[in-house]
């Protein structure tokens, strides 16, 4: 068995370099030189390791632009053009040479020359990205995408501008290779905040890192960057190993410096005379790489020896032996520290290997036949398949990170090219306006719009940047950067002002002809201060009040039955003629702005800065609100805002007071009541925030007398303030909307009973009572099996109770239920128990009710005013493990008793719990406040 894994990751990218103006452009060459250096040579390693039966893995990111122009046949046919002037030159170069020193090199390049024309038109009919495609489908190569155009994220001002380089990369790649990538390398591996949530929304498992980005994250790293991270978003982060890097990357120590290989900087485009060499170099015989190269290294010194390839071969395969030695050293030691097997990432341009370093594919080949032949210690693998095999990671916040000099944005922020941030900032601004204000453009609009979109992409990219620090083709990269700017700004202005052609509009399709299928709305923004603003009345009916409601989460975005109880309530007031907006925290995959049944959606993201914990992203989220709040005010008048809980006090206390609207909270639970007690100066400090949220209220509603005494207690508030009013359930959305007879087996056999929880997996849920009542409940009632569905900060805790007592063949932990597979369970499930310790309402027990589950709750909080004992359910004692498994037991046991109460409780949810009751209440305290806030001069400073 294999003590480590290893993971080669090779990053191949090029800018984006078609000129169909000119027959010939020189910055056309660096196309053609990697795929005669690098991506043919490495395609024929992996056709020939595939046919070998080689078992080995390699991931390989393509880059869009690269994608592009490996797809486009202008290129393929000036290609080929290319590739036959260079069998031509290395024909005569044969002859020439015949006698002489340079005869074995000649000859090798004449035969390589001829070798790569076959794999390009022969094998693959001159299309590369087949032969990637069938690498991929042999499931020995991973393919993963790449920035649209490789724009360097961390320097984009506007997110909408990162969701677009990665929502077209994704795009483009599926289009070509049929399926979404599962992974994306970042352009220079730039990581910044909210990166990974944009890679989560489009589908991405997993992204690189250098490896600072991975040792700075906090919490620290236990296992450094030999396991991955899993950030907030549940995106996983990948670091580079330093010491591969090393051996392979540095050209002085590292294995590419080695005397014997080909000396990349002396090439016979400089060295022979120009008659003889000028067909095969730059236009008006501007000398250039040809890509023969006659010596060798040898050293520090300008009196180079002629290559030979068979030495550079062996030493190729030496080094590759010596780089596999040093890794079974590496995993051997690392095993011993770690809890599972290491990993070693080692990433690189694909471009080292072939262009900059000529043995580099041979290296790899070399390489991985060793590691499938030579040894056991050491497996290849790819980042896939290892979270695969071990899914559960670290979570961590990571920095601000690039794989560029000295770590940061040093490369692409300097005076040499500094000056380019103020026209992308400003066109990626433009760009969204355009896609806000023109959301379904057709005919020659929209192609002016994607034209737009395609020209602020190609302004991106990072080797522009790159180029203008590192002094090459400055020339080129300027204009580059300033040409796909006007034609960016021609275009805007444009559109504004209505004074564009076909003909100019057709040519710029033409000349910059990357991502045909480009979707320019994809630049729609889902920040606040965009959003579009509905004018008022629009939805349905006649109006009675219009109310701003502020909650943390709302569908999909669900934590708790907060979201659940806020969806329903804002739903069943739109259908009683409340104009409702509901602004809420934005969650990957949803829209920013949505009508649904009436009520106004809105979706926020919080202010785009790093955060250090919950407090300090509940804050940001607050000012996110307080943003679009803002802007919703300046086209609506509301009649009172309605705050949820204390997580969005900060902006319904700051509304209030800004605009003089009458604030109305929920408390649907308070901190005290969750920890019974406060005990540190968290707690204190949310206490304070639910006090002040109170406080600011003219009204506080809450679920149950339970929480009406609690809220009364620890908030001093007078009974006056406070008004009572019921959770419900939608008894529609709890009925299973597909049967399938097979799903209950996947839980129990068929003679067995179902014991069904679903919540949050936290200790005032209680579940650890009824885990401990499963042992009773088995030696008297064996064939019965607990499902619990949820997660949650105890959940590990759970797992380890169940083993610990036993049971754990009992015990089913589902994870997370959707509401499709927790209605299935409340279908298939014979009985539902909650057993909290702590419960201002439970909406849950509801939901059980509805399906005509009977269920057993504990007599605390508001679940015992939802249940009658004996009627519609059972009661237990709190953290009573006796209690629990005795009335488990008796509903088991007795059928009868199981059919009663589940008809009762199903009756009492139609008629006591239903929204439509419960709106009707909520109006009532609408009407109050309004009207009191009125008779005491609390007028609207709208």
């Amino acid at each position: 068995m294999a003590k480590g894994f290893f993971a080669l990751v090779l990053h191949a990218h090029l800018p984006y370099v078609r000129h169909p103006e000119r027959e010939k452009y020189l910055e056309e060459n660096w196309f053609f030189e990697a795929l005669t250096e690098t991506y043919i040579p490495l395609v024929k390693v992996i056709d020939n390791m595939l046919n070998d039966g080689v078992d080995f893995r390699i991931t390989i990111s393509l880059s869009p632009p690269l994608i592009s122009m490996m797809a486009d046949d202008l290129l393929k046919e000036r290609y080929l053009k290319h590739l036959d002037r260079l069998i031509e030159l290395a024909g005569k170069e044969t002859a020439r040479t015949r006698g002489t020193e340079f005869e074995n090199p000649a000859s090798m390049y004449f035969n390589r020359f001829h070798e790569i024309r076959d794999v390009f038109v022969n094998r693959y009919r001159c299309n590369l990205l087949h032969a990637f495609r069938k690498h991929r489908d042999s499931g020995k190569v991973e393919l993963i995408t790449s920035g649209a155009t490789h724009g360097y994220f961390p320097l984009m001002k506007n997110r909408e501008a990162i969701k677009a380089q990665v929502t077209v990369a994704v795009d483009l790649f599926t289009r070509h290779f049929g399926s979404p990538p599962r992974g994306m390398w970042l352009p220079e591996c730039g990581y910044t905040e909210g990166v990974d949530e944009i890679l989560k929304a489009n589908g991405i498992q997993f992204f690189f890192t250098d490896t600072h980005g991975i040792m700075f994250a906090t919490p620290s790293p236990v296992h450094g960057v030999f396991a991955p991270l899993y950030t907030s978003a549940g995106v996983a982060a990948f670091g580079r190993d330093l010491e591969t890097s090393k051996q392979v990357w540095d050209m002085h120590s590292g294995y590419p410096g080695d005397y014997n290989y080909r000396e990349f900087y002396r090439d016979i485009g400089y060295d022979l005379d120009l008659d003889y060499i000028s067909p095969y170099i730059g236009e008006n015989s501007i000398r250039i790489d040809t890509g023969m190269k006659y010596y060798r290294i040898t050293g520090k010194t300008d009196r180079k020896q002629v290559y030979d390839p068979g030495i550079a071969d062996e030493r190729a395969a030496e080094h590759a032996g010596n780089f596999l030695y040093n890794r079974g050293k590496q995993v051997e030691y690392l095993a011993a520290c770690m809890d599972r097997p290491p990993l070693v990432v080692s990433t690189y341009d694909a471009e080292l290997f072939g262009h900059w370093w000529y043995e580099g594919p041979q290296w790899i080949d070399y390489l991985l036949r060793k590691m499938h032949y030579d040894q056991e210690n050491v497996k290849t693998i790819t980042p896939w398949e290892y979270l695969n095999q071990y899914p559960v990671n670290q979570v961590s916040s990571l920095p601000m990170t690039s794989w560029g000099h000295r770590g940061y944005s040093e490369m692409w922020l300097d005076p040499a090219n500094d000056w380019i941030y103020r026209h992308l900032h400003k066109a990626e601004e433009r760009m969204v306006e355009m896609a806000q204000a023109y959301p379904a453009a057709e005919g020659f609009q929209q192609r002016v719009l994607k034209q737009m979109a395609r020209e602020l992409l190609l302004a991106q990219s990072s080797d522009w940047a790159f180029i203008m620090k590192m002094g090459t083709s400055v020339e080129y990269a300027e204009k580059r950067t300033k040409d796909h700017i006007a034609r960016f700004n021609r275009l805007y202005w444009g559109i504004k002002n209505n004074d564009l052609d076909e003909d100019e509009v057709k040519t710029l399709e033409i000349t910059d002809n990357i991502f045909p299928d480009l979707d320019y709305t994809v630049y729609r923004s889902d920040k606040s201060n965009v959003l579009p603003m509905p004018r008022k009345g629009e939805g349905q009916g006649i109006r009675n009040h219009t109310v701003l409601m502020l909650s943390w989460e709302y569908p999909p975005k669900t934590v708790g039955g907060l979201a659940r109880h806020v969806y329903d309530l804002s739903r069943a007031l739109a259908a009683q003629g409340e104009e409702v907006h509901v602004v809420t925290c934005h969650v990957p995959g949803a829209k920013p702005y949505e009508l649904l049944d009436g009520v106004h959606v809105y979706r926020v993201h919080p202010v785009h800065m790093e955060t250090h914990g919950f407090l300090d992203w509940v804050e940001r989220l607050n000012m996110a609100m307080i943003d679009c709040a803002h802007n919703l005010l300046k086209s609506h008048h509301f009649d009172l805002i309605h705050a949820h809980d204390w997580l969005v006090a900060q902006a319904g206390k700051v509304l209030k007071e800004s605009y003089r609207v009458p604030l109305v909270s929920t408390i649907h639970a308070t901190e005290f009541g969750r920890n019974r007690g406060i005990h540190n100066e968290t707690q204190r400090h949310i206490n304070q925030i639910e006090w002040g949220l109170t406080f600011e209220s003219w009204k506080v509603i809450c679920c149950s007398r339970y929480m009406a005494r609690e809220i009364a207690q620890v908030f001093q508030l007078p009974a006056d303030k406070i008004r009572i009013i019921a959770n419900g359930v939608e008894v529609k959305n709890v009925i299973p909307r597909v049967v399938d007879p097979g799903f209950r087996s996947k839980y129990a056999l068929p003679f067995e009973k179902i014991v069904y929880f679903v919540g949050r997996l936290v200790p005032e849920k209680g579940v650890q009572v009824l885990i401990q009542a499963v042992p009773q409940i088995i030696k008297k009632f064996p064939n019965v099996k607990f499902v619990i569905s949820g997660k949650g900060s105890y959940q590990e805790e759970l797992y380890k109770l169940a083993e610990q007592l036993g049971v754990n063949h009992k015990v089913y932990f589902t994870g997370f239920a959707d509401d499709d597979t927790r209605n299935m369970l409340f279908a298939c499930s014979d009985l539902a128990v909650f057993p909290s310790l702590y419960e201002p309402f439970g909406i849950v027990a509801l939901e059980a009710m509805a399906t005509r589950v009977p269920v057993i709750v504990s007599e605390t909080g508001g679940l015992s005013e939802v249940v009658e004992h004996g009627v519609d359910g059972l009661k237990v004692y709190p953290d009573d493990v006796n209690s629990l498994a005795s009335a488990v037991l008796r509903i088991l046991s007795e059928p009868g008793l199981a059919e009663k109460l589940s008809h009762s409780g199903w009756e009492k949810v139609n008629s006591v719990y239903n929204w439509g009751f419960i709106a009707a209440e909520t109006i009532k305290v609408y009407r109050e406040v309004v009207t009191e806030a009125g008779s005491v001069g609390f007028a609207s400073g709208q």
